[in-house]
Formats: structure tokens, sequence, C-alpha cells
């Protein structure tokens, strides 16, 4: 595939994919012989965290609001509810990406998009990104001080300015739970990911993997941004204990495997692929 093509050709080491992926699109790739050295991984955020990110941008920069997007939660809220949305949906971005909805998100989706999720190598989310890149992915590619902070000769990440605005300052508690409740499947979707990364990491021999809150991140989130106190039965902790609880139904992801072998195992040319090689940083354009 032109993947390999790339390494042989440029010396090109990563390959950044930046797009969401259509449900019958077959990445990352299923077959041994298709995956044959290569390493798939992906990042996934905190739901939440991410739509403060969101908000931040749209108060920071107001161009990019359109007419009723204006930057506010409410307003950001009915704008929402109302469809007027881009690719880059702020509801559910982590589903609609890894299942290729761009519809209402029902629970195949979820599903959809877990079955992809196990097919990473190492899927990383908020809390093992540090150790994920210092102890896996930089030895992996032998990668040795990529910038200024050495990210790959041991020390952390720099931490996120704390001062930043909070967006969501004297918002109606009642939107924000809406707000919450809405991202409820992405909210699954990344309980999900933080075991698998747990997981990968421990098999990989990762010893200094920060601990996992068993808390679904749903009701932590839920508790924090509106003081709503709810109690988790045992059965629905997020922990390997309970993995199963939260694995897709296997007939339901072999299913989707047989579709998936049955297209190319080739990344197509499209806007949104970085690649990194031998210390240059390529960008395509379509």
């Amino acid at each position: 595939g032109n993947i390999r093509s790339n390494f042989y050709k440029h010396g090109v080491q990563y390959v950044s994919y930046e797009n969401m992926l259509p449900p019958r699109f077959p990445l990352p790739f299923v077959s041994e012989s298709a995956r044959e050295g290569l390493f798939f991984t992906t990042i996934m955020r905190d739901p939440m965290k991410r739509l403060i990110t969101w908000l931040r941008q749209l108060q920071k920069y107001p161009s990019r609001a359109t007419t009723k997007d204006v930057g506010a939660p409410p307003d950001f809220f009915w704008s929402e509810m109302e469809g007027n949305r881009g690719v880059y949906k702020r509801e559910n971005l982590n589903v609609r990406w890894l299942s290729g909805t761009l519809d209402d998100v029902t629970p195949d989706h979820v599903n959809i998009a877990k079955c992809r999720l196990q097919l990473f190598d190492l899927v990383i989310v908020d809390t093992t990104y540090d150790a994920a890149v210092k102890e896996v992915i930089c030895p992996l590619n032998n990668w040795q001080g990529l910038d200024e902070h050495g990210r790959c000769n041991g020390t952390q990440t720099p931490h996120h300015n704390a001062k930043k605005l909070d967006p969501l300052n004297e918002t109606d508690s009642h939107f924000v739970g809406a707000w919450i409740e809405r991202l409820r499947p992405s909210f699954e979707l990344y309980d999900y990911a933080r075991i698998l990364s747990y997981l990968q990491l421990k098999d990989r021999g990762v010893k200094d993997i920060p601990e996992m809150s068993e808390v679904p991140s749903y009701i932590e989130t839920l508790s924090r941004f509106t003081n709503i106190q709810l109690n988790t039965p045992k059965e629905s902790l997020v922990s390997l204990k309970n993995i199963d609880r939260f694995h897709p139904p296997k007939e339901f992801c072999d299913n989707l495997k047989k579709v998936w072998v049955s297209n190319s195992d080739e990344v197509p040319y499209v806007n949104g692929i970085g690649t990194i090689g031998k210390g240059r940083i390529y960008t395509s354009h379509g």
C-alpha cells in the first residue's frame, strides 16, 4: 500500500489520518498481511474537555462561529440541536469519526466505533498520554528529543495553562447537564478506550501507568459540573474486571471485519494527512 511505499521511498515513519472514517473504510487494517510492519494508534480525549476546548475557541475566535453559533453555551446547544454543524461535529465527535455517521448516533454506531478501537495496536487517552509516548511511541520509532520539551527524553508534556477562561462560567447547570447527556455515547466509548489503553500498556510491560478512575466518565462529569450525585453499581465500574461489560458484541464485530477485509487495505489520497520522516514533516493537501 501507499504507507509502505512512502516509508521505502521517502523514509516516512508516521502518518496522521485526521478525517472521519466511513463505515466500510478498512482502517485500521484487519488482515495480518495488511498490518505487517505497521503500528496503528489513536488518541481519544475526554468528551467534555473537547467540548470546553471548542467553546473556548469560539469565544477567542468569534469569526469561526456561524450566525447562530455565537459561542455562548445556550446558543451553542440550540445551534447543535437544529443541525447547524459541519463535519467537525462537536456533539459526539468521538463516536462519529470512528463509526462514520453524520446522522443521529445510535447504539450500533457506538459498537462500530468500539469494534474499530479494538483494531488499534495502542489506544491513548488523556491520562495515559505521557506514559504511552515515553514508554511506547518514542522507543518504537527511535525518536529522541522531538521538540524543545524533550518529550522523548523522559520529561512530561507541559501542563495546560490553569488560568484559561472557563467558557461555562455562569452557564445554567441545566444546559451543562443537557450537553453532558447528549455526549453520553462518547462517554461510553471513552470509558472503553480508557480500559483498552490501560490494558495495552500493561501488556507491553509499561509499569508507570496512571491509576484509572473506576467511576464512569459520564457520572463523574455530571457530578462535577451539575453537583448531581449518582451511585455506580459494581458491575458498571470502569475496570479490567468489568471489561466484558464494555466490549461490543463479538458477532457484531466479526461481521464488520468481513466487510472491512473485502475492501482494499489502502489509505486514499485525501486532505488532512500529515507525515513525519527523518526529522521532516509532510502534509498532503487535496
